[in-house]
């Protein structure tokens, strides 16, 4: 008996280690490639039908979320996309004032939520931390705003 709570005690501890140890990598590109094997990502052509389904329904069966910072949104974006910036994506999703600002119903962590930045590395990372926090249908748009415009150049609103 004695010695099955030491072998208990000791997967316990060992469990807990594991779970504990913090990740840590060479460079930014290494943890974006970790973090993209963690998550789902749409790709634009995938997305692309999405976007148009929702245009030709109306509604939306998604929350399309620019992560980039206000300057590149303000120089365009993809039409329906809620500004929330990556350095307060965490704290403002959760916001119901950030929400009703937006003229929109606060996402449940259940619905589909479409991250983009500019490349898709920060949408990656972001996935990740959502993912983390509980949401469970977060994409991040591979290739993000540049691989879109790139594709769809007149699919975009200026301010």
């Amino acid at each position: 008996m004695k010695k099955s709570i030491i072998i208990f005690s000791i997967l316990i501890v060992c469990a807990w280690n594991s779970i504990a140890q913090e990740k840590t990598f060479d460079s930014y590109k290494a943890m974006v490639a970790a973090a993209k094997t963690e998550i789902e990502q749409v790709s634009i052509d995938d997305f692309h039908k999405m976007y148009t389904n929702v245009l030709s329904i109306g509604g939306s069966d998604f929350v399309l979320i620019d992560i980039r910072t206000e300057a590149e949104y303000n120089e365009a974006f993809i039409p329906g996309a809620f500004l929330v910036q990556r350095g307060v994506l965490e704290s403002r999703l959760e916001k119901d004032a950030v929400w009703e600002a937006f003229n929109h119903e606060k996402p449940k962590k259940t619905d589909t939520i479409i991250l983009y930045c500019r490349s898709g590395s920060r949408s990656a990372l972001a996935a990740l931390t959502l993912k983390q926090l509980g949401y469970s249908n977060v994409l991040s748009l591979d290739d993000g705003w540049s691989g879109w415009n790139e594709k769809f150049p007149n699919l975009k609103k200026v301010n």
